[in-house]
């Protein structure tokens, strides 16, 4: 698998194309900071790496899978119960207030509408159609994409590989002849289950992340989308 060209490429969206801070990084952190003034950045670091990891436990998509989740996020420790409640009604006020908030990372566009001449390209997320029909309009590449799998089109949430095995199927190409990018583990997980090479982007958390998603030994990483280019050069021997 490793010696096959890349001919095309399935993208995530948030983390990946646009900002995961924006979305959902900042909702939470406020949301933390309000149930919680005093928080030390350890715990914060801490809540966050242990949300990483719970992310991963969940593969059923359902109404009430972000509820869940959230719950279990929720538990942080030396938060008392009143503070935990507090988490919950702040974040989940906050998260819907931004969920629409599609802010393209550096040079985005630029890097898709440069890919689009060599590849076929496709968007594999796991955020919702009206997401993504909102950042259509924001970012202008994604409307070429020859195929977008979003949550609504999955029975299955990454790590589960359905939604990469669609984008695959959709492309019109074989596992071995694409790339999946993606920046949290559940990408990775999902993309090795699917047999597709795999690119970690470190972007906004690769400070805090680096070390943590090195452990799930992705194919290959890089610092942002923008290195991709370059990478593919090397990966296809050029």
């Amino acid at each position: 698998m490793t010696g096959t060209t890349v001919t095309g490429i399935l993208f995530d969206f948030d983390g990946v194309i646009s900002s995961l801070m924006g979305r959902i990084g900042w909702p939470y952190l406020w949301a933390l900071k309000k149930a919680k003034p005093n928080i030390k950045r350890e715990l914060v670091v801490e809540t966050m790496e242990q949300t990483l990891k719970q992310i991963l436990t969940g593969e059923k998509v359902s109404p009430l899978y972000a509820l869940m989740k959230f719950l279990e996020i929720t538990n942080v420790r030396t938060l008392s119960n009143f503070q935990r409640l507090k988490f919950l009604v702040y974040g989940g006020v906050l998260y819907y207030k931004s969920k629409m908030n599609i802010v393209p990372l550096p040079q985005a566009n630029e890097t898709l509408e440069k890919l689009a001449t060599q590849y076929k390209m496709g968007l594999v997320t796991s955020a919702e159609r009206n997401v993504i029909d909102r950042a259509l309009k924001k970012i202008p590449s994604l409307r070429d994409f020859d195929v977008i799998i979003t949550r609504d089109d999955c029975n299955h949430a990454k790590p589960h590989p359905e939604s990469i095995l669609k984008g695959v199927k959709g492309l019109g190409l074989k596992s071995s002849e694409c790339l999946y990018i993606g920046d949290l583990p559940t990408d990775i997980v999902a993309a090795q289950r699917a047999k597709v090479r795999m690119v970690s982007v470190l972007g906004e958390f690769g400070p805090i992340y680096g070390e943590k998603i090195a452990e799930y030994n992705p194919t290959y990483t890089i610092p942002l989308l923008k290195d991709l280019p370059e990478l593919l050069l090397k990966i296809n021997g050029y």
